[in-house]
């Protein structure tokens, strides 16, 4: 076959070869982008599936189940004043009004010991406050008061200390001996438990007259209790043990103050409650009077108020008991009905102490009464035991019940009822029957409600939103609220993209459409190399940099705000200036002169920001916005610059601007850039007069912005936090708006040119409009970008979960939050998941944001289409 031929026949083989490579390596590259895609897609579902795992417990329903209901030697025995059970639920106690002791296994009921605690003598009156142990106290008829303490002891035994009555113990099986309770742990070790109580020696308060009421409470300066003597003396007294380091002796002092009780109709309270501090005393009456008495000077004790617990003439207090920490008050009637009273200190309290009790939470009565209240001793747990054999448990700062339980059969009356250290138990007495619940709330305090609805905390004035996870207090009552998170994400992200999106979209502008390209090819670079700028970095910047310098010039910083802006717009009138020949000469210059004009404006605010302090912020902002010196004239004039800048634009712009075209219409150019200079300069002082008088007539007629938008100035802000976090947002919008602009096809551009109109024109009336998607979708990740933004906000902004709009103020976003809290939050705890919680809200605002911006520049790209 000859050369030629066999050459012609090889083409169509090699071109069906290329063409099956080619088809091969577009099937591979539809599988590799197929499975990326879906990968990514998959990615991001697991992550919210993860997400939504971890956060579901939080809402789940508590649960209750009847671990052991049996009968124990109760009737005909005096009242019980106290009971409680370990931590493991194995061993189980009770104090009887007559001073004895009790200890019994829960799980069968047995008695194991019997202790009279004082030899025979009778309390008049007990009280009983909870931390590691119990710490208790008892008031006798001759004027004397012994304080004690009882708690748990859980040792782990050798195999030879074991006694040989419990060797043969089956894992889990707690078994009795003697007066203590055996049971051979998972990990194969032996565990006693035992019942410690210990009384000190008495302490004499009042000589011969009979302690009816007594409470106490331990603090830092020692223990504090308060009595009430037969004859309606009031004492306070306050014990301290001081050792002497030399020495190695103990000595104790006692500080004590009275008051005589005004009794009605000579009839004594029934109830007796010091509060945790030391500071206040509530005495009770059965009709429902409290009298508050001020004790922060325990020498000179005071009344402070007195108000009516219950609210129907016929109702009885029936039972009395404080939360953990002694500050919230529980109360619970005859109608069943259980309310909760703290202190707060509104502005208008006529009391000594500026405080007054207000009923902060209250449950759904009932038909019978309570007759029984028992708070937990590490959180806000709160059972009630009620005359028809029930109870229910109760999480106060959420509002929630979360579980109801009664005896089985009959149902007698609730005379005792305890929570389990671990508040994984509930212990119920009546009558004969001892019940023993185990409850599964491991988060009680969350709820919707809790989350992202107001809530009533202790101490506050009203129900307000607040984020507060730990504190340097075992009775803290921790506040789990979401949404002052929620509200420094957004205004963060908001200041942020106020400063940067307006920089970002003009400098693209500018650099698509104006800018030369060879000049724009080392500018742009140059912008997208600040986007690698680690936000650690610029936190860094922020915290330990801007935000001092910033503090020291705060007028000149204000003042930058209108005076920069100022000298770019006198630039461009000055540049007008020139001849047509001579600003073609200068071109090459153009870029240099804008850029001269950010130095220009700094200067003037360095020159103008004493002078406008002394004019407006009586010669010192930061009093002034403390509101301790001047009046809101400075304040409305910040905020109404900018809106009075816009009316006198609209207002040249209709009025005054198409009639000097008119009127100079044959003028030569540098004639009428003068006219415009004017203009310009009329403008700025009619912004400014018409900004001062609307600002003195709003300050005339008692309005005051601060509070609001600007108020008290700390150095950590959100002006700062803006100004660094625009300046990391920057760089992408710009980019990526710059990239959008340059797709439109230049056509439009000349066809616009073409027909007249001036690069400015074409910019925003073709470009822009076409382009709007892209720009769109730049602002879209900016604002992403911001919404995440964890360092910088992090070191720069205060940290502070403050709702507050003050631009001066800090703030705390749920990112830095997460940031800062995860790694010591204890897993699966309330803690851990509400900060999962808080990164799940994290992703549905940025999933809405998204799919809002998707749906936004679609419909942008539709209008563009109809260009």
């Amino acid at each position: 076959m000859p050369e030629n031929q066999q050459s012609t026949s090889s083409r169509p083989r090699r071109a069906r070869t290329t063409k099956r490579s080619v088809l091969l390596a577009d099937r591979i590259a539809q599988l590799f982008i197929t499975l990326g895609g879906v990968g990514t897609i998959l990615a991001i579902s697991l992550v919210c599936v993860f997400l939504v795992w971890v956060v579901l417990p939080l809402f789940q329903k508590p649960s209750s189940h009847l671990a052991s209901e049996v009968e124990v030697a109760a009737s005909g025995s005096p009242r019980v004043v106290r009971m409680g059970v370990d931590e493991y639920k194995n061993l189980g106690w009770r104090i009887h009004e007559d001073g004895r002791l009790v200890t019994c296994q829960i799980s069968r009921g047995r008695t194991l010991q019997e202790i009279e605690l004082f030899g025979g003598r009778q309390p008049l009156a007990w009280s009983f406050s909870s931390g590691e142990g119990i710490e208790a106290a008892a008031s006798f008829a001759d004027g004397t008061v012994q304080v004690g303490r009882i708690a748990f002891v859980t040792t782990f035994l050798d195999a030879n200390d074991i006694p040989p009555e419990v060797r043969s113990l089956a894992p889990g099986e707690p078994r009795p001996h003697g007066d203590a309770v055996f049971e051979l742990t998972s990990e194969g070790q032996v565990r006693r438990q035992q019942l410690v109580v210990r009384f000190d020696d008495p302490v004499r308060v009042a000589e011969g007259d009979p302690l009816v009421l007594v409470d106490q409470s331990i603090s830092s300066r020692g223990a504090i209790f308060a009595v009430l003597t037969k004859s309606g003396e009031l004492h306070v007294a306050q014990v301290t043990k001081r050792k002497n380091l030399m020495t190695g002796k103990e000595t104790t002092r006692l500080r004590e103050g009275w008051l005589n009780v005004d009794l009605p109709q000579g009839q004594l309270p029934k109830h007796l409650k010091l509060a945790g501090l030391g500071d206040a005393v509530y005495l009770v009456w059965d009709d429902g009077r409290l009298a508050r008495f001020d004790t922060r000077n325990i020498e000179r004790p005071v009344l402070a108020e007195e108000l009516d617990l219950v609210e129907g003439v016929s109702e009885r207090v029936t039972a009395l008991e404080m939360l953990n920490g002694k500050t919230s008050l529980v109360c619970g009637d005859t109608s069943g009905r259980v309310r909760v009273w703290f202190r707060t200190k509104p502005g208008d309290a006529q009391t000594p102490d500026g405080g007054t009790l207000v009923v902060a939470h209250e449950f759904p009565p009932r038909t019978t009464a309570v007759t029984g209240l028992a708070a937990s001793s590490r959180s806000r747990l709160l059972a009630a035991g009620y005359a028809d054999g029930r109870a229910c448990l109760f999480h106060v700062t959420s509002g929630r019940q979360l579980s109801e339980v009664a005896f089985g059969g009959v149902s007698p009356e609730v005379s005792a009822i305890s929570i389990a250290p671990q508040d994984d138990g509930l212990v119920m007495l009546g009558g004969d029957r001892l019940a023993f619940w185990r409850i599964d709330a491991p988060h009680p305090e969350t709820s919707l409600a809790s989350v992202f609805g107001r809530v009533w905390y202790e101490g506050y004035n009203e129900p307000e939103h607040a984020w507060q996870s730990s504190s340097g207090t075992d009775d803290f009552e921790e506040k789990y609220g979401l949404v002052p998170l929620v509200f420094g994400t957004l205004k963060a992200t908001l200041y942020s993209m106020l400063f940067g999106a307006p920089l970002a979209l003009l400098a693209a502008i500018y650099s698509s459409e104006f800018l030369r390209p060879s000049t724009k090819a080392k500018i742009k670079p140059t912008i997208e190399i600040m986007a690698s700028l680690p936000s650690v970095v610029l936190g860094f910047l922020a915290a330990l940099v801007i935000a001092p310098l910033v503090e020291g010039i705060v007028p000149e910083t204000l003042v930058a705000f209108f005076t920069i802006p100022f000298a770019f717009l006198l630039g461009g009138h000055l540049w007008q200036l020139l001849s047509t020949k001579l600003s073609v000469r200068a071109q090459a210059f153009r870029l240099g002169g804008i850029l001269l004009a950010l130095p220009v404006g700094a200067v003037l605010a360095r020159w103008l920001g004493r002078p406008f302090e002394r004019w407006l912020f009586a010669g010192d902002i930061k009093a002034w916005l403390d509101g301790q010196i001047g009046s809101g004239i400075g304040g409305w004039f910040l905020l109404l610059l900018p809106v009075s800048s816009v009316v006198t634009a609209l207002l040249f712009s209709f009025l005054v601007t198409p009639r000097l075209r008119a009127w100079g219409g044959h003028w030569s150019r540098t004639r009428f850039a003068l006219l415009d200079l004017v203009k310009f300069l009329a403008g700025c002082g009619l912004t400014l007069a018409l900004a001062y008088g609307v600002s003195a007539g709003l300050a005339a007629a008692g309005w005051d912005p601060r509070g609001s938008f600007i108020d008290t100035y700390v150095q950590r802000n959100a002006m700062v936090v803006g100004f660094l976090m625009g300046f990391a947002v920057i760089p992408i919008i710009y980019t990526i708006s710059d990239d959008a602009l340059g797709a439109v096809p230049e056509s439009l551009r000349a066809g616009s040119l073409g027909a007249g109109a001036t690069p400015w024109q074409t910019a925003f009336r073709v470009v822009v409009p076409t382009a709007m998607s892209g720009l769109f979708s730049a602002l879209m990740i900016g604002l992403g970008r911001a919404v995440g933004e964890t360092m910088i906000v992090l070191m720069a902004a205060g940290n502070t979960a403050v709702m507050e709009w003050n631009i001066f103020n800090g703030f705390r976003t749920l990112s830095a939050n997460i940031a800062v809290e995860l790694p010591e939050a204890v897993i699966n705890s309330t803690h851990y998941r509400m900060l999962f919680l808080a990164a799940l809200s994290l992703f549905a605002i940025t999933f809405v944001i998204n799919t809002v911006a998707e749906l936004v520049r679609l419909r942008f790209r539709k209008r563009a289409f109809q260009l």
